[in-house]
């Protein structure tokens, strides 16, 4: 029952963050389609972006193979997860959820649209890529993993 309950904790959790993610998009889209809006001065605004590319725009107009390891990197990470949830602390939990939620999110993306819509912008104060809530979610998910791993190698 335990691990029913876990199993189904993981993909409860995607859900809604694959829906907060999406519904970013959609404030952006219908709101700064052409255009930029400053949150926070110079440090951070939102500014459309169509990246038809991986991360940093890489590879732009393979959007076919993106969705192939998109979906390789989704399942991939839910095969793992399957194969050691019991060996998965909660903080290890958590992140494989962010981790493919962020994936699912942009896989939604460029299926509906031949691209990942990015917003966030924090060019301000240092000279970084625009990126998405579900960019987010894949980095701290990936790290958090590192982290739960690195302590649990510990033990």
């Amino acid at each position: 029952m335990r691990d029913l309950l876990k199993k189904i904790y993981v993909y409860i959790l995607i859900l809604p963050l694959v829906l907060a993610d999406q519904f970013t998009k959609i404030l952006v889209i219908k709101h700064l389609q052409n255009g930029s809006k400053d949150i926070i001065g110079n440090i951070l605004k939102f500014t459309y972006c169509e990246n038809r590319g991986v991360a940093f725009s890489i590879g732009e107009g393979n959007v076919p193979l993106f969705i192939v390891i998109n979906l390789i990197l989704i399942v991939g990470l839910a095969v793992f997860y399957e194969s050691q949830k019991n060996k998965i602390s909660k903080l290890g939990t958590i992140c494989v959820s962010l981790t493919i939620a962020g994936g699912i999110s942009n896989l939604i993306d460029r299926l509906a649209r031949g691209f990942v819509v990015d917003f966030i912008d924090v060019n301000g104060f240092i000279n970084f890529a625009i990126f998405n809530v579900a960019d987010i979610f894949i980095t701290c998910g990936v790290i958090g993993l590192c982290v739960a791993y690195i302590f649990k190698s510990k033990e």
